[in-house]
């Protein structure tokens, strides 16, 4: 690998510095090593002509790079690193055939509060020309997010349409992408927090969010007056996302509700918002995420959904035969066509399975021909992964919940070591793909049952409910009616469970603890929730504080009787806490906190702290030290010697 390495940058958030020196994992069982580490390759975007391909990859110095590669020649360049201890590139774009420009991520603590911050960064492909854009625009003012990039003018190979948050407010400006000069295009609105374009550089909406009201305006094409869209208290469920335009640029595309689920519409803002339903799936959701718009004008090409696996609705005839074509090469894979070059000759795509973490592909529309880039998991290349099942289970009162059981690669399928893996969220659900958690638990010779309890996202207003914290004790039956299920089916060994949960799954899995004290041996809390008060009070100082508290409620119920902090004592099993000190999500405080009172009413718990990382611990290091102590915390509980043990007793 070649190339110069490129640092940012300017100002407090940046300062140009050498790659820091690779530092020696934690801990690290061969295992975790290969399970642990972070992709070499995501984020692949094509260059507008098709001849580069932009990635990013985590380098050997343990954070996020940006490399280019030369479709032609194979050259392979880095051009452009995360800055240590400061802030990570999370993602690149091509603004045209020779530049890009990239955004970066921090988090910095202002006293108690941690706030996160974005810049934006122009860079060319050969690494010259590299610029922090906005930054000194904006010097002494306020500007928290500054990588959001609204439209890519495409006929404009100059500029682009950027938000400018300034304050308490947000306009937009053209950036000058090799300058840095802007100009304005609207004005600084006080409460506006987003704007969008009809894909053709013409500013159509805006959304309004202040502690009380959040709205939507809109304009009709070519026309200068804004008018109101709709509104709601923020603490109600607005359930309304613009997500594009079509053709006819007065037709938005919204995902919004049809028959209690979120499903596909166009409106026509030029006939009175009349509406029209374009996709919906009787039992799941459409996602505002899963809506596709691609190539140089971001056209509407899919809608992706997911039942008990992921499928595809096309809208585009050209993407749906080449995914067609692709799939057809891979059964029983999924595959995304992810990017395209402008002139539709060359197409971005990715393959993935339950066993297979996924490749990236380059397809050559005029050769035919399929080429295999880089594997993202190498040191998983060769390993036999295990099988995600998809499962339905009886619930206490007879409805039926959807979930995965993952089972050991050629092992028995019989009496197994179980962990229980509720997802985080809560509003969010778990997907049949690869996915490292359960892979690695399956890998170490454990069953794994994972289940879309309800109060989880994607399967209507009516199964999300009251959400998972208000109806905790629904979500804590959930899971232990799927636990009693692979029990009762002879799966399960009932003398050998663990339940292991990352931010809400972790406050599940504490709270699972206390509901059945003498059915887990081990408990696991990464990033997790452990007292919905704390909750409410750590999102205090953040815009939405209202909806946050209104979602988690104070009632008894929850503040006490929810709360595993204050029911610490409750808890029989082992516990293991994990949390990194720049948590923004979930603050480290809920794990400082459960420690305390762990120990405080004589419990086992063993509490690891991570420096300088935030909600997805998203560096090697603490991923392979994270999965090394897991693993050896299930086989001190629940692994082959426990088994014996839990045996021999009479």
């Amino acid at each position: 690998m070649s190339g110069r390495l490129a640092l940012a940058l300017v100002g407090i958030f940046f300062a140009t510095c050498a790659i820091a020196k690779e530092e020696p994992p934690l801990l690290s069982d061969p295992t975790a090593a290969a399970f642990g580490k972070l992709p070499d390759m995501w984020g692949a975007r094509l260059s507008p002509d098709g001849s580069k391909i932009a990635f990013l990859s985590m380098y050997k110095a343990d954070m996020p790079i940006l490399a280019i590669l030369d479709v032609k020649t194979g050259k392979l360049n880095i051009i452009l690193s995360s800055v240590p201890d400061k802030a990570d590139l999370k993602w690149c774009e091509w603004a045209n055939n020779e530049r890009l420009l990239c955004g970066y991520y921090g988090i910095e603590r202002f006293g108690y509060v941690l706030v996160p911050f974005t810049r934006l960064v122009g860079i060319n492909a050969d690494g010259r020309k590299m610029k922090v854009l906005l930054q000194r625009k904006l010097a002494g003012e306020w500007s928290q997010f500054q990588d959001n990039v609204i439209d890519w003018l495409p006929d404009d190979p100059r500029h682009v349409l950027v938000q400018v948050p300034v304050n308490n407010g947000t306009g937009v400006a053209k950036l000058d992408i090799y300058s840095g000069s802007t100009e304005t295009e609207a004005r600084i609105r006080e409460a506006a927090r987003g704007y969008m374009t009809d894909g053709h550089g013409e500013i159509r909406l805006y959304y309004y969010y202040s502690d009380d009201i959040k709205k939507w305006y809109y304009k009709l094409a070519d026309d200068s007056s804004y008018k109101e869209l709709l509104s709601a208290k923020t603490t109600d469920d607005l359930d309304y996302y613009p997500v594009g335009f079509g053709a006819n640029r007065n037709l938005l595309y919204v995902v919004k509700p049809h028959e209690g689920h979120m499903a596909l519409w166009t409106e026509d803002l030029a006939a009175n918002r009349k509406s029209t339903l374009v996709f919906a799936n009787p039992d799941v959701d459409v996602e505002s995420d899963n809506v596709y718009f691609r190539g140089k004008y971001r056209r509407l090409v899919a809608v992706s959904y997911e039942t008990e696996k992921p499928h595809l609705y096309f809208f585009d005839d050209l993407t749906k035969v080449i995914s067609n074509g692709v799939s057809n090469l891979f059964p029983g894979k999924k595959v995304i066509v992810t990017d395209e070059s402008w002139d539709q000759k060359y197409f971005l795509i990715y393959v993935y399975s339950d066993r297979d973490p996924g490749n990236y592909f380059l397809f050559d529309v005029a050769a035919k021909q399929l080429r295999k880039l880089f594997p993202p998991h190498p040191a998983l290349e060769g390993r036999e992964l295990a099988a995600v099942n998809p499962i339905r289970y009886k619930a206490q009162d007879g409805v039926e919940i959807p979930g995965y059981l993952t089972l050991p690669p050629g092992g028995a399928e019989k009496n197994l070591p179980l962990v229980v893996l509720p997802h985080g969220g809560p509003s969010s659900r778990d997907s049949w793909g690869f996915d490292i958690l359960p892979q690695f638990f399956a890998a170490k010779g454990y069953a794994v049952l994972q289940m879309n309890y309800r109060g989880s996202g994607g399967y209507g207003e009516d199964w999300e409910g009251e959400g998972g914290f208000r109806a905790w004790r629904q979500v804590m039956a959930d899971i232990k009616d799927g636990v009693d299920r692979l029990v009762a089916d002879g799966i399960a060994d009932p003398n050998r469970l663990c339940i292991v949960g990352w931010s809400y799954g972790g406050y599940a899995s504490l709270m699972s603890g206390i509901e059945q004290p003498d059915r887990y041996k081990c408990i696991a809390s990464i990033a997790g929730v452990s007292d919905p008060l704390t909750m409410i009070r750590d999102y205090r100082n953040y815009l939405g504080a209202k909806a946050v508290k209104e979602f988690i409620s104070t009632d008894e119920a929850v503040i006490e009787q929810g709360s595993p902090m204050r029911r610490a004592a409750e808890i029989k099993a082992p516990v293991l806490l994990f949390h990194g000190d720049k948590d923004k999500n979930v603050y480290i405080t809920h794990s400082e906190k459960m420690e305390k009172a762990l120990k405080n009413a004589g419990r086992t718990v063993e509490f690891i702290r991570y420096k300088g990382v935030e909600h997805q611990i998203y560096r090697n290091k603490y991923r392979i030290d994270l999965l090394s102590r897991l693993g050896a915390f299930l086989d001190r509980h629940i692994g082959p010697e426990a088994g014996l043990q839990a045996a021999s007793k009479p």
